[in-house]
């Protein structure tokens, strides 16, 4: 058997461009894990050399299963190749997950009565003004605050600010957004297309402060983060906790295979739009509510009905795939999944929610250029292999001499060896997918082990190789050598 060099790997120039990079040191710290050890270090392992081979400072990444936090771990550092290591309370910027909160927030004070979905936004805000399509002044009326929830109102996107250009991202005042908006023209009137509106967001966060007096910040910490205990999580970086408990955010990889700081930034006015500051610990406790209270009769922050419609994509003729900030999907199996994912300078973020099944996962990571979405496909990879794994306390540390990172080069650059249960996992560093990365082998004979595919063994063949000590310090594949590293 031959290792799968180039089927497996990632991009070859950004393999050779990374190879000769010191990897950074790496600390993960775990909130709750009851999965299988096996299982547990095989992520450690997947997570850790995916910052080293990217260049990402500072990831989050956790897993609900209903009430349990199956899976919740931080790994890297506050800064890129830094002193400080992250921790559990380590936060970074949540992005345009932010909206999911936003929404959260209208919904709940609908439910109180301070508000209605039907709302003309211009009866809330009646100094907002805004272009029509011809570039004559244009009312409001037609705008409700549903239309801003689910991105059918019309807006433009962003302002004319242009912060989200480098180095330095200007986000504007109030004052500012709204001299802005009436310079601009609308796309449409509301509800004749979907369009994502950073915009509807922002002045949702200002109805927010118009209808219950308080500031957004005030409101989204006091009356969601506080009652569900998400204790790390802040609206707006502040300099203070910036590159201390709160990650530097880094922008895209550069051709050299580097990444530079993101500058610092405040969002002033786009606060509800993607002014949160998080980490993959305290979305766990987001995600729990949302299913605990879908099951019960009692409300909690809001009824269980206004929870379930914020999935429901009908709210009006216009809106594609969108409920109340959350996009809706349903798969093959018809589970309903809402998700909702974020980007701005320096961060990147993915919340993910299977509203059927009860679970959900959350990422939170402190770079550009990389998709959060596609760590949690592969954490569900493992996670699935992992659900098939039995506790058996005999064989615990019968393959431990085995473990460790053997070099692939030149074709690839390494493979991780390591215990499954009653069996080895190969995964090939760094991956691409999980699913086309990880290996199972069978001891059969000694040193030598034969690949197991779908619970069935192959003609495939692996033989390790020890010293005079009787140490493991190599493998062979079908004439091939690689030594421990």
């Amino acid at each position: 058997m031959r290792f799968p060099y180039k089927r497996y790997a990632v991009c070859f120039s950004s393999i050779f461009t990374l190879a000769f990079l010191p990897l950074h040191a790496l600390a993960s710290e775990r909130i709750f894990d009851p999965l299988h050890a096996d299982a547990s270090k095989l992520i450690n392992v997947w997570v850790k050399s995916q910052l080293d081979y990217l260049q990402i400072p500072y990831l989050s990444i956790s897993y609900v299963k209903d009430q349990d936090v199956l899976f919740s771990g931080s790994y890297g550092q506050v800064e890129l190749n830094g002193a400080v290591d992250a921790t559990s309370s380590t936060i970074s910027s949540i992005c345009s997950v932010t909206k999911v909160f936003t929404a959260t927030a209208i919904v709940m004070l609908a439910e109180q009565g301070k508000l209605n979905l039907n709302d003309s936004v211009a009866d809330i805000l009646p100094a907002l003004n805004v272009l029509n399509s011809e570039g004559e002044s244009s009312d409001l009326n037609d705008i409700q605050v549903v239309h801003l929830l689910n991105h059918t109102s019309g807006l433009p996107r962003d302002t004319s600010h242009l912060y989200w250009s480098g180095p330095n991202h200007n986000f504007p005042t109030k004052k500012e957004l709204y001299e802005s908006l009436s310079n601009q023209k609308r796309e449409t009137r509301a509800d004749k297309a979907s369009s994502y509106s950073n915009l509807g967001y922002a002045l949702l966060g200002q109805i927010i402060e118009v209808v219950t007096g308080d500031s957004y910040s005030a409101f989204i910490e006091q009356e969601i983060f506080m009652p569900l205990r998400m204790s790390d999580s802040v609206v707006e970086m502040s300099e203070t906790s910036y590159g201390k408990n709160h990650a530097v955010g880094y922008t895209a990889l550069n051709r050299n295979g580097l990444r530079t700081k993101a500058s610092f930034y405040k969002t002033r006015a786009m606060q509800s739009a993607f002014g949160i500051s998080s980490n993959a610990s305290d979305m766990a406790k987001f995600i729990s509510w949302q299913f605990r209270l879908a099951q019960q009769s009692n409300t909690e922050l809001m009824s269980p009905q206004s929870l379930l419609q914020m999935y429901e994509t009908y709210h009006t003729q216009a809106a594609t795939n969108r409920g109340l900030a959350y996009e809706v999907q349903t798969s093959e199996s018809g589970d309903v999944w809402v998700m909702h994912g974020g980007m701005c300078p320096g961060y990147t973020s993915y919340l993910q929610m299977n509203t059927t099944g009860k679970e959900g996962y959350a990422v939170v990571m402190s770079a550009n250029g990389v998709r959060p979405s596609s760590f949690i496909k592969d954490l569900k990879q493992i996670l699935t292999k992992a659900a098939q794994l039995q506790v058996d306390k005999e064989n615990g540390q019968l393959f431990k001499e085995y473990e460790g990172f053997y070099d692939l080069n030149p074709w690839n650059s390494e493979v991780y060896v390591g215990s499954w249960g009653r069996d080895l996992v190969l995964l090939y560093l760094p991956v691409d997918s999980v699913k086309y990365a990880m290996y199972h082998y069978r001891k059969v004979d000694n040193d030598t082990f034969q690949r197991l595919e779908d619970g069935v063994l192959t003609d495939e063949f692996m033989v390790f190789n020890r010293d005079q000590a009787g140490n493991v310090i190599s493998v062979n594949n079908d004439g091939s050598l690689h030594y421990k590293l």
